[in-house]
């Protein structure tokens, strides 16, 4: 059984809209829509505020605000996608302080026995907000009625315009009049712009064309391409104020119309004058009567004329050319649509501006984006831009160029005319059928402004790694701990690599260097309560360092001889102490602790006392101290102190010999020996920490010993039990360092928050974690950190109270979701970390590595780090990692993006990126009609003749249906001047595109080519051949129809064909032979597949997860289907291997297995789960989907249930996949015992619910 969680959610952005979700007019919000989730930010003065976010249970394709009439407000209607097609009402309220979208009403738009719709799945609202049409299926909208805000009725109208482009409501002067504006492609293959009437009494579309718009057919030539679709846009009526120039044709007022986007052109067609409307339906009236006629004669001339008015072309009232690649999103800037925001595809921004002294359109460049999806402007000239292909973006328009004013804003191509800026600014002029006076073109056709420089600055850039076209889990560092995710992301003018790694980001603010051997650090205040630091205490091999903060730029060394602290030796423990004073009430001695500025030094030596003199600023011993060596006893003679330890108000040292010594502060700054025990084995390390860090001394002590590995914690609860055993546990390895920490706020054991721990550092850089319960130790965890000893340092971070655990790597460690969570650190061989505030660092750490002392800060221990290397028009699509010459190996396809109509020019290259840095070192240009289509890293040097990547290539040849050319180039590194450069060491033609190359031995390697699978051999040339090596084919089996996908598991050759299913091959007779082991015969569709070591998993073009497993039968062996599980998301890249390092603990029910990427950018873990657990989380998940179910109703149980190009099918439910992010649900449910009881009494599950929740953790945990 396996289980499927997300790690990082889908960050492509789809829909966006700006409106009022509450009733206080100030209050303006921002609605984000993406994949499948929405998010509801407020507009505040100082930028964006994320308010809440809310899952769709389904993927947005509409989303629109719907006014409440009687209020200032809006409703949010939401539309989600196939298969389970549904509009849902979404109200905004505040309820104790915390905002959410909850779900109202909702209609489902499923009709099996429909066609969906090819071009667009959307819906509009009309502008009144009293009705919204549904484009879901062809040849059908829905109508629904809009109710103050709230769904009303809705049914269902048919629609003779079948393959429909785009559709949207017209401004009408009657009240009840609803108008929608239809761009269809006809019979003819002519796209053709219409309109007819809603008639809410008929329930029905009117029958004839209405006569708002008359009906055109729009040029082939203006519009050559339907990819993307082209758009309408609305806009009301515009009127001067004057009658004069209401009435001048060539003025700049019009009454109303509609906006064509997408093509060559962008056009603007007029409402129809009543004299047109009243005009046409005469005609039409004629013409219904000329076909009811029954004479055959006239109504096949009728039919004649009715096929000559629907192919006419009519003017539009403005054009204007568009010199850039398809419009892709669009928002007016103002409510009148005077002023309208275009992006393109290359993420090319411009305004479309009607004059306001003639009836033309001006377009005006503005500035380079990300690829648009979405725009909504909201105030201010500050912009939102959703993308898919690139980072979603804040951007704030300028009057005037801020950057590059002698270049060009953006490029505009030959054969389109401009005008320079300074035209804008020309007065206003009258006149019938005038031109131009800059280039002599009519108005009717507008102008491109040719401005300069950049009027964009980008406010706020939110990371979208959509869509990820190829990734790889790579320990580039070797650390073995979390492997950095690297992605193929973006497209257009945003291709990039992504690096996500959830770690803490540490922000270096000074450094010291020369510091070697340090074993500690104590920052140390003037006096306890003071919380300033002044000072800080280093402690090396050898001896102790003081260091005084003089300024942001300085440390200063304090000299020995007045350092007042004993520095010839090392210092094993060392902090401010309150004084302790005694007073007599009734006869009874009470003592009590005041601030003060005394300091505990431990030491080889013993114990001493030091208080700083705040007027002379230095330090001096006070009191007698405790040094074992000087007391009079006999059992202390010639004893050293080996560890220690200490509280405010508790000294615990370790001596030679197994003795534990506790001690306090007594009268008189005297020390004094309050209990001492001695053990068999040396003392290795202490910890008395307090659990609550309010009290100044601590409860209980953890001490570990040599030779026996053991950690025992000892009692202090009281003087009875002073220094008793309570538990104890012997461990692999040395227990090198200690810890008791408490991880949550609460102090007390009946508390729900506390949490208390035991931490163990190992010597071989493993960290074991228990949780401490009814004085045992229960939970343990172990998670290795390198090679070095482990450390444990507790430190502030971002003002919560964490545990840093350092060896050769780092980790935070935190509390989260129930359970200690870490967080990796870029910090190496830190040694000990250490809260620090003075006044030049205020709440920053002091960090001690093994050769260097930092400051700065910890930022960030749960977020989730995304590093991106930009490679703009190179689009990176597949990639390798070399880990002997630790580099990259990345396929990049570059489009010179033209005109609409106009072919992109698009070439291919191979990139060899540093794995650390990320720098290009070398660049590998295909022929000009070639494209990377895949990559291959080989084992072995890299160098010299030994291979270190395979590319695949084709030849993109437009007059072919089926590539019939391709390539495979074998590169090697090698190293010039001391760079590192490809070396090209083979090239072999294939009969066809490469799609997928897989390692099978040494030297031997297998390719996917259109329908056949290789086997390729590399052997060295003979003398006088051109190239140090060639591949020689060796086999190749051929049964099949596109192979896309390779796996080579070890033993099994697993092939992927993107029409039928997978299969399973072997190769024999050293690779001269390929036979069939299993094969599945169904029509599967599989995009990614990797193996599971007994099977296959994969995904499917229906947005399925699916899985096989080889079942070794007497006569054959077959592939067994052993589950279906519908994601909702299209995976491009399936991974075996974690996300994370997360801890291991004995009884682990949950261990990763696969990750996988998605179109959308969400990243996520699949996990297995053992069999006994698996029948539980089952049950659970069937308990749960009965009691929660998503906006509109949708069940979870169908929701997950597989789905095919009809949708979800009600004879097969998902089997063999769990869904994480549901489970992970119960974790926060308020009543969590109900969902386990069930409804009767075989569901109940009877697991108790500490283990339910902590199987949840786990399963949290990696992912």
């Amino acid at each position: 059984m396996r289980i499927v969680g997300t790690f990082h959610p889908s960050s492509s952005v789809t829909h966006s809209l700006k409106c009022r979700l509450t009733p206080d007019p100030t209050a303006e919000h921002l609605v984000i829509a993406k994949t499948d989730k929405l998010e509801v930010y407020s507009l505040q003065p100082d930028g964006l505020k994320h308010e809440c976010t809310t899952d769709m249970w389904g993927q947005i394709v509409g989303m629109h605000a719907i006014p409440v009439q009687d209020e200032s407000h809006s409703n949010l209607l939401v539309m989600t996608n196939h298969p389970d097609a549904k509009v849902v009402l979404m109200t905004y309220g505040v309820e104790n302080d915390v905002p959410a979208l909850q779900p109202g009403g909702s209609h489902s738009l499923v009709d099996r026995a429909a066609r969906q719709a090819e071009f667009v799945t959307d819906f509009q609202v009309d502008p009144t907000g009293q009705i919204a049409v549904v484009s879901c299926y062809a040849g059908k909208l829905k109508v629904i009625k809009l109710e103050d805000g709230e769904l009303g009725q809705a049914f269902d109208v048919s629609l003779p315009e079948i393959n429909l482009l785009s559709f949207t409501f017209l401004y009408t002067a009657e009240e009840d009049r609803f108008t929608l504006a239809l761009l269809h492609l006809n019979h003819r293959r002519q796209i053709q712009l219409l309109c007819r009437d809603v008639l809410l009494q008929d329930l029905e579309l009117s029958a004839a064309h209405s006569n708002l718009l008359i009906t055109t057919v729009l040029s082939e030539r203006t519009f050559p391409s339907l990819e993307p679709p082209p758009m309408l846009v609305a806009v009301p009526p515009h009127s001067t104020g004057s009658a004069d120039d209401d009435e001048d044709e060539m003025g700049p007022a019009h009454r109303g119309g509609v906006l064509v986007l997408g093509g060559r052109k962008v056009m603007f067609y007029e409402h129809a004058t009543q004299d047109q409307q009243d005009t046409r339906k005469e005609k039409q009236r004629r013409l219904s009567k000329r076909m009811s006629s029954g004479v055959q004669a006239e109504v096949a001339k009728a039919k004649e004329k009715e096929k000559e008015r629907e192919s006419r072309k009519i003017k539009a009232r403005a054009t204007v050319k568009w010199p850039w690649s398809a419009v892709t999103a669009w928002c007016p800037v103002d409510a009148q649509c005077r002023r309208v925001l275009l992006g393109d595809a290359y993420g090319r921004l411009a305004m479309l501006a009607f004059d306001d002294d003639k009836a033309a359109l001006t377009l005006i460049p503005i500035g380079e984006t990300s690829p648009a999806t979405t725009l909504t402007y909201l105030s201010s000239q500050v912009l939102y831009l959703g993308s898919h292909f690139g980072d979603s973006q804040l951007l704030r328009i300028h009057p005037a160029p801020i950057a590059n004013a002698s270049r060009e804003t953006l490029p505009i191509p030959k054969g389109v005319s401009t005008v320079p800026a300074s035209a804008l600014a020309s007065g206003p002029s009258k006149g019938k059928g005038r031109v131009d006076d800059a280039d002599d073109v009519p108005v009717r056709d507008g102008r491109v402004v040719n401005t300069k420089g950049t009027f964009l600055e980008v406010l706020q850039t939110h990371d979208n790694i959509a869509p990820i076209m190829d990734a790889i889990l790579a320990d580039v560092d070797g650390s073995g701990q979390q492997p950095q995710v690297i992605t193929c992301s973006g497209a257009r003018n945003t291709g990039s690599l992504r690096v996500i790694r959830t770690e803490a980001d540490f922000q270096e603010q000074a450094r010291l260097d020369g510091l070697s051997g340090i074993t500690d650090i104590w920052p140390i205040r003037p006096r306890f309560e003071e919380p300033v630091h002044t000072h800080l205490v280093v402690s090396t091999l050898r001896e102790t360092l003081l260091l005084a903060f003089s300024g942001k730029e300085t440390l200063t060394h304090i000299e020995p001889s007045v350092a007042g602290f004993t520095t010839r030796v090392p210092t094993y423990a060392l902090g401010n102490i309150p004084r302790r004073q005694f007073s007599v009430i009734g006869g009874r001695t009470i003592s009590s602790y005041v601030d003060s500025s005394l300091i505990v030094q431990i030491t080889p030596e013993g114990v001493q006392l030091v208080e700083f003199d705040p007027t002379l600023g230095t330090f001096s011993v006070t009191g007698t101290g405790w040094f074992p060596k000087k007391l009079p006893d006999a059992n202390f003679a010639g004893k050293d102190v080996v560890a220690g330890a200490m509280s405010p108000s508790q000294f615990v040292v370790g001596l030679s010999g197994g003795r534990l010594v506790l001690l306090n502060l007594g009268a008189l700054d005297a020390l004094q020996v309050v209990k001492s025990r001695d053990f068999m084995d040396e003392i290795c390390a202490i910890s008395c920490a307090p659990f609550d860090p309010r009290k100044n001394y601590a409860t209980s002590i953890a001490v570990s010993f040599w030779g026996s590995n053991k950690v025992a914690i000892l009692s202090l609860d009281s003087p009875e039990s002073y220094l008793n055993t309570v538990c104890e546990v012997t461990l692999p390895m040395l227990p090198r360092s200690i810890l008791l920490h408490n991880f949550g706020t609460a102090t007390r054991s009946k508390d729900a928050d506390f949490h208390p721990h035991l931490l163990v550092g190992l010597a071989d850089g493993s960290v074991v974690t228990y949780a401490m319960r009814d004085g045992e130790l229960h939970d343990r965890k172990v998670s290795s950190l390198g090679n070095a000893p482990a450390n444990l340092s507790v430190c502030s971070v971002d003002d919560k109270t964490v545990v840093v655990a350092s060896a050769a790597r780092a980790n935070v460690l935190y509390w989260d979701r129930q359970r200690v969570r870490p967080s990796p650190v870029g910090v190496k061989y830190m040694v000990k970390a250490a809260t620090l505030n003075t006044a030049a660092f205020p709440s920053c750490l002091a960090i001690a590595t093994s050769s260097a002392l930092l400051i700065g800060n910890i930022r960030g221990v749960d977020k989730m780090q995304i590093r991106t290397i930009p490679l703009g028009m190179d689009n990176p699509r597949k990639m390798a990692y070399h880990p002997t010459q630790q580099v990259f190996g990345v396929a990049c396809t570059r489009a010179n993006p033209g005109r609409i109509g106009e072919d992109d020019a698009i070439t291919g290259s191979f990139k060899l990126l540093d794995a650390h840095s990320f720098s290009q070192l070398h660049h590998f240009q295909c022929k000009p009609d070639e494209e990377p289509s895949s990559v291959l890293a080989l084992p072995g040097d890299g160098s010299g003749s030994s291979p270190a990547f395979c590319l695949g290539t084709v030849v993109i040849r437009p007059e072919e249906r089926e590539p019939s050319r391709g390539r495979l180039v074998l590169f090697s590194l090698t190293s010039v001047d001391g760079s590192r450069l490809l070396s090209v060491l083979a090239s072999h033609e294939t009969s066809g595109c490469v799609y997928a190359l897989a390692q099978i031995s040494d030297g031997v390697i297998a390719a996917a080519i259109n329908s056949s699978v290789v086997i390729f051999k590399i052997r060295n040339t003979s003398p006088g051949e051109t190239s140090p090596l060639a591949l020689d084919k060796a086999a190749e089996w051929n049964h099949n129809y596109f192979v896309t996908n390779l796996v080579w598991d070890g033993k099994y050759l697993l092939v992927g064909d993107a029409i039928s299913s997978v299969s399973a091959l072997r190769v024999v007779d050293d690779a001269t032979r390929i036979e069939t082991v299993a094969r599945d015969y169904g029509p599967l569709w599989p995009i990614a597949i990797e193996s599971t070591g007994n099977g296959v998993i994969g995904a499917n073009t229906d947005c399925n997860l699916f899985s096989f497993t080889l079942q070794n039968g007497p006569e054959r062996t077959t592939l067994e289907k052993d589950g279906v599980y519908h994601l909702g998301d299209v995976v491009n890249k399936l991974v075996r291997g974690a996300l994370s390092s997360a801890d291991v603990a004995d009884d682990q029910a949950v261990k990763a297995s696969h990750v996988f990427f998605t179109s959308t950018g969400r990243i996520g873990a699949i996990l297995e789960i053992k069999d006994g657990m698996a029948l539980q989380m089952t049950a659970l998940q069937h308990n749960m989907a009965k009691s929660l179910v998503g906006p509109g109703g949708v069940n979870h149980t169908k929701r997950r249930a597989p789905a095919s190009p009809r949708g979800h099918t009600d004879a097969e439910a998902a089997y063999g996949f769990l869904d994480g992010d549901f489970l992970e649900t119960f974790l926060s449910h308020p009543r969590p015992e109900q969902l386990m009881e069930g409804d009767i009494e075989a569901e109940r599950i009877t697991l108790p619910l500490a283990t339910v929740k902590d199987v949840l953790a786990q399963m949290q945990s990696l992912h």
